[in-house]
């Protein structure tokens, strides 16, 4: 019976996910004809690093930028090597390949996401996890070529998997997922977390079996830095090219009070969701999930100690980020469905409250996909 109604939840999942991602998908098509762009045009800033290294690999010494000091060290494997089977298998150009690949990877990814969001707090409605992680404004970086929606899917699989005391499991994707950016290691405390969870009353058979789960997270970024070390001798090559980026780790608090007191009003924009980010990593630890709360500080300080720049993206696909989100958001919509004395009875309708904030989401959404057509700096 419980296996049916996985099933069951499962396919519900992925048919919310599907309409979500048409509507995303609708929008960006919008866009494109707006602008007169291709889907290949999609592929722009970062997107190109990718092709790179999917045409030739990881470069041998540094050569681009005005300074000749930039290389595509900085990208991590894991994106690429999906990307280039999908080249291989359908016979594409490269930055067609990244496109299709960071789409599908996008559509798995709010399939897990609801699916993290039940294991997690099953009182949130599968529809307003789907909306608003397929959605808001950022959610453009799902279609355009970057790892961000391979992050979150591998994300989610990871935290659901250890929710569940599926710790081989857990660890094979938080392993995928320490290839696909530098934060995605700090999952290990999560999976640190949950395997600590009773492990008294565990047997030796089970602890191991914990222990080797926990060990496999970090192993996707172990054997990228070896693989660098034997390409040109600098394991932390990932960390020192980011130079040529201009983006030298200085104390993320201090990038954090810059903003805040910023005259330009993105700044100011990007501070505060850092702020908020900071306050959901304390509300985490207050439920007590000192896991999920660590893996978000972490997740956040780290690509706040080199600046504001690309801050936001970092930030809305962080899996506990948009948890608390829509936590929030399904707490408003149970709130106002209590009976009032002034009520005859609960409005049933206010469970419909949340999508009142779609419009206002699309908006923004729309905004980015513009931004990104005309090539503005602070879509990078």
């Amino acid at each position: 019976m419980a296996e049916l109604r996985s099933t069951s939840t499962f396919w519900q999942a992925a048919g919310i996910a599907l309409l979500v991602f048409a509507l995303n998908q609708v929008i960006e098509f919008v866009h494109l004809q707006a602008y007169d762009k291709s889907y290949a045009a999609l592929c722009d800033w970062d997107c190109p690093w990718y092709a790179s290294i999917v045409d030739s690999g990881y470069d041998q010494q540094p050569h681009a930028h005005e300074r000749g000091d930039a290389a595509n060290w900085a990208f991590f494997p894991a994106f690429t090597i999906a990307a280039r089977a999908v080249a291989v298998l359908m016979q594409w150009p490269s930055r067609t390949a990244l496109i299709l690949t960071s789409k599908l990877f996008f559509l798995f990814s709010i399939i897990a996401f609801i699916r993290f969001v039940q294991a997690y707090d099953s009182r949130v409605p599968a529809w307003l996890a789907g909306l608003v992680v397929g959605t808001h404004p950022y959610a453009l970086y799902g279609n355009v070529g970057y790892t961000e929606p391979m992050y979150l899917f591998f994300t989610c699989l990871c935290l659901i998997a250890a929710r569940r005391q599926r710790f081989l499991a857990a660890g094979l994707a938080g392993g995928i997922l320490s290839a696909v950016r530098p934060t995605g290691g700090f999952i290990l405390f999560v999976v640190l977390a949950e395997a600590l969870r009773h492990v008294r009353v565990t047997g030796a058979a089970e602890r191991l079996y914990r222990a080797l789960g926990v060990l496999l997270v970090p192993f996707g970024l172990a054997l990228f830095m070896v693989f660098l070390h034997h390409l040109m001798g600098d394991a932390l090559a990932f960390s020192h090219v980011q130079i040529a980026w201009n983006r030298i780790p200085e104390n993320p608090l201090v990038h954090l009070y810059q903003g805040l007191i910023a005259t330009d009003s993105l700044r100011q924009l990007w501070a505060l969701m850092a702020l908020a980010a900071l306050g959901m990593s304390a509300w985490l630890l207050w439920r007590r999930e000192p896991g999920l709360a660590v893996f978000t500080l972490c997740s956040v300080l780290v690509p706040l100690s080199t600046g504001l720049a690309a801050l936001p993206r970092y930030l809305w696909w962080q899996a506990p980020l948009l948890l608390v989100v829509v936590q929030a958001l399904s707490g408003i919509s149970r709130y106002l469905e209590r009976p009032r004395q002034w009520q005859g009875r609960a409005l049933r309708l206010t469970s419909l409250v949340p999508l009142l904030g779609l419009p206002m989401s699309l908006w923004g959404l729309s905004l980015m996909y513009r931004a990104w057509m005309l090539r503005e700096g602070y879509v990078v």
